[in-house]
């Protein structure tokens, strides 16, 4: 058969092929895991290959580029950064492209707490692309979108994930004029309907409804990995390795297959910036370090150089080496490892108490840092 369905496990989900197909003969189906991958109407299907022109597994090699500049970028506003992840750099971009008359898109929360890709193209919604989501983001029909945005001369910034951006190019056939990329430093994705359950396991234990989750909140701690969960009256935020989702999310036993032979998963980037956390910052540059976070933020073509230089107003940054923002960064060298417990992790998601299940461990030295001040942690990891 000349189309997806011999791309297999190796599918990223991201609809590309659906969006593309003369026949509309794919659609995109949710499989036992919670992942979707296309299922094609054989009857309707004419062979004609378009879907796997512009598959991103059939063009890893589109638009790579090795970075030619690293820098350490700490937000410059108050409430940016800390709404943001690490520094705020990839919010910075989102802000330079809104303020430039462009539109945004990048990974944000509905109001039942699914995580799908958006079009932002006002200010005042910026907020809802900031910080990290850890699971798969639903792109829907946002390659679509884009398509139809650079058609009407209109200027694009679109982030996520390093085979989401590959994916926006293949269904493009390579890069346009008013296209800008920002590709995240991705460690695996796991399913939405392992958050979703989670989601309702914490609202049953809780007692009410969740209305908001942030993986990565400053507020108690700073910058790190705590969430923060809210209902309409309660408040609860915990270190992400003591948590049943983010302990598994962070040993990453539950990613999408193919999050384990990740091609992007190197320093040969698809986007035109590469934005992390700079998690080495206090060796590399001790001065420059910050509670409030630091991101990194890697130039990977001239592109990318334009809208940093437009972008850097908004920021203190400092120069870095490659090997600097690399560091403490594994997947900038290779993809995660996938562990053996992956065979059976998701094969009884569809009981009730499959969260409760979860191993969470004893883990004393993430409990011991989960109850220490923070001053005291830095120092210690100072002084290693």
């Amino acid at each position: 058969m000349n189309n997806v369905s011999k791309i297999g496990l190796q599918c990223v989900g991201c609809r590309s092929c659906e969006q593309s197909c003369p026949k509309q003969c794919i659609k995109m189906e949710e499989n036992i895991e919670g992942f979707i991958y296309p299922n094609i109407d054989t009857e309707l299907c004419i062979n004609c290959g378009i879907c796997l022109n512009v598959c991103p597994v059939e063009n890893e090699e589109l638009h790579r580029n090795q970075p030619f500049e690293v820098w350490a970028w700490k937000n410059k506003n108050e409430v940016d950064i800390m709404r943001s992840a690490s520094g705020g750099a990839a919010d910075s971009a989102a802000k330079t492209i809104l303020e430039n008359g462009g539109v945004v898109y990048g990974a944000a929360y509905d109001n039942e707490l699914t995580v799908t890709h958006v079009e932002i193209d006002n200010d005042k919604n910026r907020y809802r692309l900031q910080s990290s989501k850890y699971v798969q983001s639903d792109l829907k029909n946002t390659y679509s979108l884009v398509k139809k945005n650079l058609s009407e001369g209109k200027i694009v910034l679109y982030t996520g994930t390093p085979c989401q951006i590959s994916g926006l190019y293949a269904y493009l056939g390579g890069d346009k004029e008013n296209l800008y990329t920002l590709d995240l430093i991705c460690h695996g994705v796991p399913s939405p309907k392992l958050f979703k359950k989670y989601i309702e396991y914490q609202g049953k234990k809780i007692g009410e409804e969740i209305v908001s989750f942030n993986f990565r909140s400053k507020d108690k701690r700073g910058w790190g990995t705590q969430y923060l969960l809210k209902t309409k009256t309660k408040t609860k935020t915990k270190a992400l390795s003591l948590d049943r989702y983010g302990k598994h999310f962070m040993e990453g036993d539950c990613y999408r297959e193919c999050c384990y032979q990740c091609s992007y998963a190197n320093i040969s980037r698809v986007g035109d910036l590469t934005v992390g956390d700079f998690w080495g910052i206090a060796k590399s540059h001790p001065d420059f370090n910050s509670p409030k976070g630091v991101s990194s933020v890697f130039i990977n073509t001239e592109k990318g150089q334009a809208l940093f230089e437009q972008m850097k107003e908004f920021a203190y940054i400092e120069q870095a080496t490659l090997e600097e923002g690399m560091l403490k960064q594994g997947n900038l060298i290779k993809p995660s490892n996938r562990l053996k417990c992956r065979n059976d992790f998701y094969k009884n998601i569809d009981e009730n108490d499959f969260i409760d299940k979860l191993d969470v461990g004893l883990q004393m030295k993430e409990r011991l840092k989960a109850v220490l001040p923070v001053e005291v942690i830095r120092l210690l990891k100072n002084r290693k």
